[in-house]
């Protein structure tokens, strides 16, 4: 059975009409909870009355189950139900609305709730949870099925609560629920319910009440009634269940305020979603999509280290980390730089705005470049020195005159450089850090990017900070070891009264738990992280081979793990092509309209992730600017 899809549902069984064997004229919903988890929102209304895109639960359940032709529905109300009942009333949506009272559902679990409607359970039903949000698809996918039926999807690990396996004719051949998932638990090829059924007559003559009186009868009150399904089907007395692969439709499970986020992302229109992502900066990987804007190692930490963070996840939690001296002394056994020279802070961009709030004054930044450091110098005091655009590359005299003249404290070049993705060579870098040296300009190098470039770690200056005192590096670890959101990065300077000032604007406690464990346990892994890097290396390379085979998109040679695009067909800008990325295919990428270069809106960042990945983004790319699919590219 394939995956279902809104428009085949759409053909087939919406507005069922009464004379289709398979249309279900009845839909029990279990709406007694107090939605504890939800507070203070359920403080006054009940959870199905939570509202999604300025709808409650309830009603849009209602609206989808009218879609598709049911009839009549049962809700089983406890808490607040007199809100349900005054906001409901007896018909809506041309449904006619009858109301089951749960009396135990403060101490009780839906096993009860179920059981309060067995008056109700006397023909085909769908049976729902009142606090799921979903597409009318989802029922009518369901409907399909001659049979009883369980609307499922693959499972992520963001989902939590019952699974299901299926067997070659997607029969149920297993549930799982919550408390029987034992840590670590194999997720491999299970489903997540939905906690939609459609339970056919006979199933609920012959199999779900005479159990549902059973439990209930031996006090069993306190369970989930998936329990049932799950005794059946593993007794051999339900083995025809369909397990319907919904993914293809939007649905949601809401139990707390973190779902009720996701939900509310989720059930925006595709535009919509991507005007919220713009005013984000992170956590995307809730919201299901491929990213291609934020820039990081995919290939690190190895799954040996993270289950090293699970095993001591618990102390980690519990007690205070490392100050800055010990945290100097773990990056320094990486790095192999004198403890003294080292400051440790969460992320660059932490260490970037006390350069700017603190230190630089007058500041020259070649541009475009990472945002950060535009931001946090005053408009009067930052000088602009634009790269050449036909190759942005550094015109390393060029910009030291311009610092001189500005008379900068302070010079930032990034390299290999975001956005553009160029490097500048380590021997132009020393060279400028000399050239400033006499002019007390200290010389701010950001090598985020540096283990991804051609010449590697060996491109890197951080060795001869000792040469130089004006000579500062930055390196974000987060980026190039995959851990963005453990947030750590560094600075490296031989300038000790310049270390102390800048440790001394940090808090005490500046590092995490989990990032202190990382700066333990990484130095087990040198091996693994270089072919990570080698890994992304040529990922990227493939990537930007393939960008050159599409008309009207000029990529700029990349010397990192991402790929700077520029648009030359008129028609099209990037904030154009970035929102179709998105609408059509799923994809985010960058835009460049918020950088500091001539015809930003003609540019686009492109990350570089997966090799598959990256190839499906090429495609998408081809098809959003017009072009036919291209199957070559050049010899490398």
């Amino acid at each position: 059975m394939p995956i279902i899809s809104e428009s085949s549902v759409a053909q087939n069984t919406l507005n069922a009409s009464s004379d289709d064997p398979l249309a279900v004229r009845r839909a029990v919903i279990l709406a007694a909870g107090k939605g504890i988890r939800l507070k203070p929102l359920t403080a006054d209304v009940p959870k199905c009355m939570v509202e999604i895109g300025g709808e409650p639960l309830l009603q849009r359940a209602l609206r989808a189950l009218a879609s598709c032709g049911v009839a009549e529905v049962v809700i089983v109300i406890g808490y607040l139900g007199e809100v349900i009942r005054d906001r409901i009333g007896s018909r809506f949506a041309g449904l006619v609305i009858r109301y089951v009272e749960a009396p135990e559902f403060e101490k009780t679990n839906n096993i009860r709730s179920l059981w309060d409607a067995r008056d109700y359970l006397d023909q085909d039903i769908m049976l729902l949870e009142a606090d799921v949000v979903f597409d009318p698809a989802v029922i009518a996918a369901l409907l399909m099925e001659p049979g009883s039926s369980a609307a499922v999807a693959p499972y992520h690990r963001a989902m939590s609560g019952t699974v299901v396996r299926r067997d070659g004719q997607e029969r149920v051949t297993s549930f799982t629920l919550g408390a029987d998932q034992e840590q670590p638990f194999d997720a491999t090829d299970t489903f997540k319910t939905v906690n939609i059924y459609l339970l056919r007559e006979e199933l609920l003559h012959d199999q779900i009440i005479p159990r549902l009186r059973s439990e209930i009868e031996a006090g069993q009150v306190h369970k989930y009634y998936e329990s049932i399904f799950r005794d059946c089907v593993a007794d051999g007395s339900l083995s025809d269940l369909a397990a319907v692969d919904v993914s293809a439709s939007r649905w949601y499970e809401i139990d707390d305020d973190r779902d009720l986020d996701v939900a509310q992302f989720r059930f925006l229109d595709r535009d919509a979603q991507f005007d919220r992502l713009q005013q984000l900066h992170g956590s995307y990987w809730r919201y299901g999509f491929t990213d291609h804007s934020y820039l990081y190692n995919m290939h690190f930490p190895p799954a040996e280290m993270l289950r090293i963070f699970q095993n001591d996840l618990r102390e980690i939690v519990l007690n205070y980390p490392a100050a800055q001296t010990e945290l100097a002394h773990l990056v320094a056994d990486w790095t192999g730089a004198n403890p003294g020279h080292l400051v440790v802070a969460n992320g660059a961009a932490e260490l970037i705005k006390v350069l700017g709030n603190q230190v630089a004054r007058r500041l020259t930044i070649a541009t475009p470049s990472f945002n950060e450091y535009e931001e946090v110098t005053a408009p009067d005091e930052l000088n602009r020195f634009p790269l050449n655009p036909s190759t942005f590359e550094l015109d390393i005299d060029a910009f030291a005159e311009s610092a001189i003249r500005w008379r900068s404290d302070a010079a930032v070049v990034v390299t290999p450089n975001n956005p553009t993705a160029v490097s500048v060579p380590r021997g132009e870098v020393l060279r400028l850090a000399r050239r400033l040296e006499d002019q007390d300009c200290r010389l701010i190098v950001d090598e985020s990017f540096i283990d991804f470039s051609r010449a590697g770690a060996g491109g890197s200056v951080e060795e001869m900070v000792g040469a130089f005192p004006n000579l500062v590096v930055i390196k974000s670890m987060s980026k190039v070891f995959g851990i963005a959101g453990l947030r750590v990065g560094y600075l490296l300077s031989a300038d000790r009264g310049f270390v102390e000032a800048v440790r001394r604007s940090l808090p005490i406690w500046n590092i995490n738990g989990l990032a202190e464990e990382f700066l333990r346990t990484v130095g087990r892994y040198r091996s693994e992280f270089s072919e990570s890097c080698d890994l992304t290396r040529a990922t990227c390379r493939e990537l930007y081979l393939d960008l050159l085979t599409l008309p009207g998109i000029e990529p700029v040679e990349p010397d990192a793990n991402f790929v700077l695009c520029k648009l030359v067909v008129p028609s099209v800008t990037g904030p154009e092509i970035a929102r179709r990325l998105y609408v059509e295919h799923d994809i985010l990428v960058k835009d460049c309209v918020g950088k500091s270069m001539s015809e930003a809106d003609r540019y686009l960042r492109i990350a570089s992730r997966t090799s598959a990945e990256n190839r499906r983004l090429v495609q998408a790319l081809s098809l959003c600017c017009g072009h036919a699919k291209t199957t070559r590219r050049p010899e490398d």
